[in-house]
């Protein structure tokens, strides 16, 4: 792609002959930001469509960062939040679950629900157990299932933001690319 023939331009001045590389000089030094763009913005191995995610690096863009961050540490807040809620309420058996119908909840067994704090909301009863949510698992839902959705839009914009950028930069960018194909048919037709 185009970064990684930016990162093997040096290499190339180094290897080019000097009367080709005094014709060519000012095209093989493009714009330097936008090496440096491409090497903070865009993931070392992208994923192939950026409608998919995957495209923008980690660590480029904070917002980005947290929604991922929320997508892959989901398992990890609720084993914290099952294991603060049991020492809060004494409850042994306490689960800190989800499902797709009812999303997180907190499940207690029937013979342990007079032990509820009162900050517990009842989401469902079943036979033998009743379900409930907490403010603190409300907000960690609502952010948790539209994290993914949010990801992808931010990704998008991001991504826009980055072409608009390498459009301010076409023609040093297109002269790059001319003299590369010129220096690719010299090279092909050279005898060895």
């Amino acid at each position: 792609g185009l970064r990684a023939t930016l990162q093997a331009l040096p290499a190339l001045r180094a290897a080019t002959p000097a009367v080709l590389l005094d014709a060519n000089a000012a095209a093989l030094n493009p714009p330097a930001d936008v090496l440096e763009l491409l090497e903070t913005a865009i993931a070392a191995e992208p994923a192939l469509l950026p409608r998919d995610g995957g495209v923008i690096a980690d660590g480029f863009d904070a917002e980005l960062d947290e929604l991922r961050g929320i997508q892959q540490n989901c398992d990890g807040f609720l084993l914290d939040l099952e294991t603060r809620e049991r020492a809060r309420t004494g409850i042994a058996n306490l689960r800190v679950q989800f499902n797709r119908v009812h999303g997180f909840y907190i499940e207690v067994t029937q013979g342990q629900v007079d032990k509820v704090p009162m900050d517990y909301q009842r989401r469902q009863t079943l036979k033998n157990a009743e379900r409930y949510i907490t403010p603190e698992l409300k907000a960690f839902e609502d952010k948790a299932l539209s994290a993914n959705e949010r990801a992808l839009a931010r990704e998008k914009l991001l991504y826009e933001q980055i072409i608009d950028a390498l459009i301010t930069r076409l023609a040093p960018l297109t002269a790059l690319g001319r003299t590369l194909a010129g220096l690719d048919a010299l090279a092909a037709l050279a005898e060895r």
